[in-house]
């Protein structure tokens, strides 16, 4: 008991609690109220408490057969991601080339796109008439069938989620105080020695915390293995979405829901955790990378193999897909009447107008960025300024929408808000929390790191020198967050306009965003509606390149948490 009062001293004496009433007003009704609502239909789907659900759970093989599927796909691809994101964040972190910032801005696109449009240009690349099979056949080799396996879904993840492990360790690379390296080296330690002994235990918090993270967004995946997928191979995520939507048992789907969150939130405690040690440890160093002219040959090479390997990994499904909205169905070698014939009304009732998709999909964006910027903001700070170690608490609470996937939030929403004053069954609005909900972690992310790194002296002067707490955060704190808020807010923003999870089951045509335009015309066969479908997801790629293009110039040194 004294302990709990102890740290309730701490967050009072901290100001944090005054700091996470914004996210608290966020959190609060469309977060905790609709998981609440999702777990009282699962132990309650007639009205009064029942195990039936629960145990048709635990006893249904199924189920543990999806669970085990998931758990197994998750840990195969954060392996894989790390394996392939180490040598990448070496690069990114301490060699300066020419178009570094356009390739990790390039990198971390995919990261952004729908999952739909992921599996999509995975299936462009590998797929029957894809450029793999091309190429095993220019090689007198026979065709291969990737799409429907697991090693599909394996190569979608680490596209998708390789920029998490170069953005993550590579900004804590850049900023590692050299001079304990130069120590090891004088005491007559070689390059591996030093690397073993010194950066490498440095950096082991970074990459546990980049393949936590990255582990959550695969244990969740959705529209990757939805698409990519074949018979076996369904994660609990999809089973949550045919669960709700084809068979409407309600009560399972809620059941499962609650076993996802509870793995994703473990996941993400630990990168809380994780995040707030190398927090301590780090400063606000100059750019350690060096021009390619002084980097030793193994470095060069190094250089060399992962800009290949990124261009096989990255470039070659986005331009396997950008490709594809230019060839699709054409009898010439290349045309654009794709991207004309999206804005071609078919007539049908389920026809989405793309400037109606596009006009949505950027009004969520800018008012989940803007919700975000407040709220990502807020939450930053209430747990910058909660003392002890009921910090980490506090950042995995406020961290909690990342832990909940889309599916499951859009599901929660469905039971939830949907009868008298409160019913917002076919309103934008519901469309718009779920996006600020997933965007403002984002922002809390990149201010955290910032004020996590920042000197504690320059606070103190100004409290010394008899500033109020408003005052300090105004004169001191703000001025050197602006910048982190305006990189997380952007982050918000191409987070917005890839959501698909949760507006796929919130959708209405009338408010359709470009996601759910894309889904449509892959619900039709036909080249033609392929091509519109590819056509629409280059465009989208296009606006996320651009956000991400503008990160790199207005980012805050290499100070990032991700």
């Amino acid at each position: 008991m004294r302990r709990v009062m102890r740290a309730a001293a701490g967050v009072m004496a901290g100001g944090g609690w005054r700091w996470g009433l914004p996210a608290l007003l966020l959190l609060a009704p469309f977060l905790w109220w609709p998981l609440g609502a999702m777990l009282w239909r699962g132990i309650a789907p007639d009205g009064a408490p029942s195990s039936e659900a629960l145990r048709a759970v635990l006893t249904d093989g199924f189920y543990w057969g999806r669970l085990g599927f998931t758990l197994g796909q998750a840990l195969a691809s954060t392996a894989l991601a790390l394996l392939v994101g180490f040598p990448a964040a070496y690069v990114f972190a301490l060699i300066r080339f020419p178009g570094r910032g356009l390739l990790l801005a390039v990198v971390t696109v995919p990261f952004v796109l729908p999952t739909l449009v992921v599996a999509l240009a995975f299936q462009q690349l590998l797929g029957p008439g894809g450029w793999f099979n091309d190429a095993l056949g220019l090689a007198g080799l026979g065709p291969v069938q990737p799409v429907g396996t697991i090693w599909a879904i394996l190569a979608a993840h680490v596209f998708y989620n390789v920029s998490i492990v170069v953005r993550i360790v590579s900004g804590v690379w850049a900023n590692l105080d050299p001079r304990a390296e130069e120590a090891a080296r004088l005491l007559g330690a070689g390059r591996w020695r030093t690397f073993t002994a010194v950066v490498l235990p440095a950096l082991a918090p970074a990459l546990l915390s980049a393949g936590a993270l990255v582990f959550t967004f695969t244990f969740t995946s959705f529209g990757v293995v939805l698409v990519l997928g074949g018979p076996g191979l369904d994660t609990l995520e999809v089973t949550i979405y045919r669960l709700a939507t084809r068979l409407v048992n309600l009560p399972e789907a809620a059941i499962l829901g609650f076993v996802q969150l509870a793995a994703t939130l473990a996941a993400l405690v630990v990168y809380a955790t994780l995040q707030r040690r190398l927090g301590t440890r780090l400063g606000l160093r100059p750019d350690r990378a060096r021009p390619l002219g002084t980097t030793s040959r193994p470095e060069r090479a190094l250089l060399v193999a992962v800009l290949l390997g990124l261009a096989l990994l990255i470039v070659a499904p986005i331009a396997a897909l950008v490709h594809g909205a230019l060839t699709v169905g054409a009898s010439a070698a290349v045309t654009g009447r794709h991207f004309t014939a999206i804005f071609e009304d078919t007539g049908r009732l389920s026809f989405v107008a793309p400037l109606d998709a596009i006009r949505w999909s950027l009004t969520f964006a800018v008012g989940a960025m803007a919700i975000a910027m407040l709220v990502g903001a807020a939450a930053a700070m209430a747990i910058a300024h909660t003392r002890g170690g009921i910090a980490t608490v506090v950042d995995g609470l406020l961290m909690l929408p990342l832990a909940v996937p889309a599916v499951v939030l859009g599901f929660g929403y469905l039971v939830t808000f949907n009868r008298g004053w409160y019913d917002l069954r076919g309103s934008p609005w519901l469309v718009l929390a779920a996006h600020a909900l997933i965007g403002y972690p984002f922002v809390l992310r990149a201010v955290l790191a910032v004020l996590r790194s920042l000197d504690p002296s320059l606070p103190d002067a100004a409290r010394v020198l008899g500033a109020s707490p408003w005052r300090v955060w105004r004169a001191v704190e703000l001025p050197i967050t602006a910048r982190a808020t305006l990189v997380g807010a952007i982050f918000a923003f191409a987070v917005s306009l890839g959501e698909f999870g949760a507006t796929s089951l919130l959708r209405r045509r009338e408010f359709a965003t470009v996601p759910i335009a894309i889904f449509d015309a892959l619900g039709r066969p036909g080249p033609a509606n392929l091509g519109k479908a590819l056509a629409l997801s280059t465009i989208l790629m296009a606006v996320t390149a651009l956000a991400f293009l503008l990160i790199e110039r207005v980012r805050f040194r290499e100070v990032r948490e991700f």
